[in-house]
């Protein structure tokens, strides 16, 4: 699996200056499969479907392919303090029927070959991270906000590195309790808060992530709380 899920705290809190133009909106530190890094770049975010990125290298802009990139860690250039880390991956879902993960082969992707998108880390835990994918990356003040037309881009990624899909519906919201119950068999304390509904779901206005998404499970909490394999 990729470097990036066993040292994800330390790309959290890595110390980043800012030496890239004031006029950036974003300045990066991407790392690339083959160990090249790029430091202190002026940045310009991708779209959900891009294949790459654009950096300016001393002056001359350069696109850099997403199957090249290991992972990025960007931050608003005038607020190195609230870095994000990104990366470009396959994805998939769990088949319901027979517990076994499937890759998405359909979107912007040769025939037969796995889809890939952009995905920004949402928290990070020591058996679990939790992702999401994005329409758009949008810089407000000091604040970076994705946005989306998905009720929900959410991903967890456990130690296999799989990335796999947060089923959610607004009108049958205990299908997704059942789906996280089943994801998280292995970890009989979290399976039993789980079947709680008056645990780990908010109601109401504080159902509402970012203003608008409607993303009522506290996966960030379920990220902290999975530990792989526990019994009660």
């Amino acid at each position: 699996m990729k470097s990036f899920f066993k040292h994800i705290y330390i790309l959290l809190t890595i110390a980043v200056s800012l030496s890239a133009s004031a006029e950036s909106k974003f300045t990066a530190n991407i790392t690339m499969l083959n160990g090249h890094e790029y430091s202190d770049v002026e940045f310009s975010t991708p779209k959900n479907w891009d294949k790459e990125v654009t950096i300016k290298v001393n002056g001359e802009k350069l696109k850099i392919k997403g199957d090249s990139i290991d992972h990025i860690v960007f931050w608003p250039t005038k607020y190195p303090d609230n870095s994000q880390v990104m990366c470009w991956h396959t994805y998939g879902t769990i088949d319901s029927k027979n517990n076994e993960y499937k890759l998405n082969l359909g979107h912007n992707s040769k025939k037969g070959e796995p889809s890939k998108q952009w995905f920004v880390l949402n928290e990070a835990g020591e058996y679990v991270n939790l992702w999401s994918c994005f329409a758009d990356i949008k810089l407000r003040k000091d604040k970076v906000y994705l946005s989306t037309s998905l009720s929900s881009p959410f991903f967890f990624q456990k130690q296999d590195g799989a990335f796999v899909h947060i089923p959610f519906s607004i009108f049958s919201s205990g299908k997704t309790r059942k789906w996280l119950s089943a994801f998280f068999s292995d970890d009989e304390v979290l399976t039993e808060l789980l079947s709680d509904k008056a645990q780990l779901y908010d109601k109401g206005s504080a159902a509402y992530r970012s203003g608008s998404l409607y993303t009522p499970y506290r996966y960030e909490d379920i990220v902290k709380l999975y530990v792989a394999g526990r019994k009660k």
